[in-house]
């Protein structure tokens, strides 16, 4: 269309038209009007997000987006500026909250940065693509994809307890030792034989259940087998209730139960250890991730 008001007031020049002037100068000043007043509908628009929920790698990315504006902008268009999500169609009206939903494509485990999000509208006339960009202030937590039969690479250690009875013959059970157990408790025979400190435990005691250990050190393959097959594990345990306890070299160990309380922020936290380890991190506090990395594309 400018190519068209540029000719339009060739010929006019050429031919001194008045009309063919007023008719160009009309159409650049429709032009820049229209730009004008899809930049006007942008600008106030505000986006809130609180970021994708926690997700297994190699799997797609729900994420939530609410819109909201004081004017009403219809056709719109909600993307990120990687293109690597299909643009959503979103309208608004005045003084209403929106909601959006992206499809994040796969990506490795870590904790990754997320793309700016971009708002698109040929509004109000189609003469131009405006657009305005959201850079958002959080990542994307992404824990290593649940390794099947995990249990298979396990060298199984079962902790000390059940029914078993004391060396000495009384009316005990043996339990891991725990700090504070009364010295004339600790069943040093057993210590002896296999190196680990147990206690008794009187029959009125209460059972307590104790947690399975998922140790790194425990399991065979390499760094992202293992990561896999600890994850499989912990999602096992959380879903059948069993308190757990995970281990990872250099990092401190966290202890969860379904039941026991904060038993889902211990979870959180326990992925997120899984997602980061053995990642370096880069200036803004991402992981940085191999370009060929196998936890998304499922080299074991």
């Amino acid at each position: 269309m400018g190519l068209v008001a540029v000719v339009m007031v060739g010929v006019a020049s050429n031919y001194g038209n008045n009309l063919i002037f007023f008719l160009a100068f009309m159409l650049m000043a429709l032009m820049v009007n229209s730009i004008w007043q899809a930049r006007r509908l942008l600008r106030p628009v505000r986006l809130t997000t609180q970021g994708p929920s926690m997700r297994a790698a190699g799997e797609p990315g729900r994420w939530i987006v609410e819109l909201e504006s004081p004017l009403a902008v219809p056709a719109l268009q909600l993307s990120t500026d990687d293109g690597e999500t299909d643009p959503v169609p979103v309208s608004l009206d005045a003084g209403k909250v929106v909601r959006a939903e992206l499809t994040l494509p796969p990506a490795p485990r870590g904790y990754l940065p997320l793309p700016p999000l971009v708002l698109r509208t040929h509004y109000p006339l189609g003469l131009w693509l405006v657009e305005r960009a959201f850079p958002p202030d959080i990542g994307q937590w992404v824990h290593p994809a649940p390794l099947e039969g995990a249990t298979s690479t396990v060298a199984v250690e079962e902790p000390e307890g059940g029914t078993r009875a004391a060396d000495e013959g009384d009316p005990t059970r043996l339990r891991a030792y725990q700090p504070g157990d009364p010295v004339r408790h600790i069943v040093f025979r057993h210590y002896a034989k296999t190196g680990r400190l147990v206690s008794r435990r009187p029959e009125g005691e209460q059972a307590q259940a104790e947690p399975a250990v998922i140790d790194y050190e425990r399991f065979r393959g390499g760094r992202e087998e293992r990561l896999s097959a600890m994850t499989a594990l912990l999602l096992r345990y959380v879903r059948e209730g069993r308190p757990w306890r995970l281990v990872l070299p250099a990092q401190p160990a966290v202890s969860g139960a379904a039941a026991a309380p904060g038993g889902d922020a211990a979870r959180r936290q326990a992925l997120r250890q899984l997602a980061r380890y053995g990642r370096t991190t880069d200036a803004d506090g991402f992981d940085v991730v191999p370009f060929r990395d196998d936890s998304l594309w499922g080299e074991r």
